[in-house]
């Protein structure tokens, strides 16, 4: 074969492309070689499938890990700023006996003595508020409306719903078991009374006939339930209710599990369709 080879002085550098040329001129065949100056792209490394799936488990992981540890620390934050609040309701009870000989806020209603544990007449509410200086006292932060609305949660005819059961002032008291309530309960009336009464409680409770049920703590917070009608209030526990804070005559308070409650009758002259509650 016949031809022409162009030759070049010294080694090609590696951004330099070989190139053959083949060229046919009647029965001569001409082949060149050369060397072009095409530059080559970098190669740069990725992610590959299996890489960026491994990196969302673990993402995942961490989230799943951290997550309930969040959850917890918040639910601790609560549960102090709810035993805060029975502290603060107690000690506006004994100012509130203090001006009265001694005698505990009225636990009666509106209705007298169609009396619930979480409700207050008018005239009690507006006396605690007036001794304690306000009525954030009185309510659950957590439970949200209507018992954190501007004017409180009225109840016509009964007074206002607050956020805790208050058990000093009831007349009638222990009264008679009933339905789900598996104990009996004694309101103090006056500060002189035993100290290791309970005098405020967090508002673990529900109505059949409201169809309502309430837990101040829950495992993300607290948990409200309106039931479907035909359905009513469920115990607290069955909705995830944790415990809540109890506070006795004598100023202490502490946490209390749900597994460690007992549930009590939380209304006075209502059947089963009454208010029922757990301390």
């Amino acid at each position: 074969m016949a031809g022409h080879l162009r030759r070049y002085g010294g080694r090609p550098g590696p951004n330099f492309v070989c190139e053959i040329k083949t060229v046919c001129h009647n029965q001569r065949t001409e082949v060149y070689v050369g060397y072009s100056t095409a530059v080559r792209r970098p190669h740069r490394p990725g992610f590959t499938l299996i890489e960026l799936l491994t990196v969302i488990s673990i993402i995942a992981l961490l989230i799943a890990i951290l997550l309930p540890m969040l959850f917890s620390i918040k639910e601790r934050g609560r549960r102090v700023v709810c035993l805060s609040n029975v502290r603060q309701f107690i000690v506006g009870i004994h100012l509130y006996a203090d001006d009265n000989d001694a005698r505990l806020p009225s636990g009666l209603s509106e209705s007298g003595e169609d009396e619930h544990t979480p409700v207050l007449s008018r005239a009690t509410r507006n006396a605690l508020v007036e001794v304690i200086g306000s009525y954030d006292v009185l309510m659950c932060p957590w439970l949200g409306g209507p018992f954190t609305d501007p004017d409180g949660w009225f109840y016509s005819g009964y007074g206002y719903v607050i956020g805790y059961n208050y058990l000093g002032g009831h007349k009638g008291t222990p009264w008679p078991l009933l339905g789900m309530a598996n104990a009996k309960w004694k309101s103090p009336q006056s500060t002189t009374d035993n100290p290791s009464l309970p005098i405020v409680t967090e508002l673990n409770a529900w109505t059949a006939g409201e169809r309502r049920t309430f837990a101040p703590h829950g495992p993300r917070g607290a948990i409200l339930y309106h039931g479907d009608i035909g359905h009513g209030g469920i115990p607290s526990e069955q909705i995830g209710a944790a415990g809540g804070n109890i506070g006795l005559l004598d100023g202490s308070a502490s946490w209390k599990q749900m597994a460690d409650m007992k549930i009590y009758r939380g209304s006075r002259l209502h059947d089963t369709s009454g208010c029922f509650t757990a301390w």
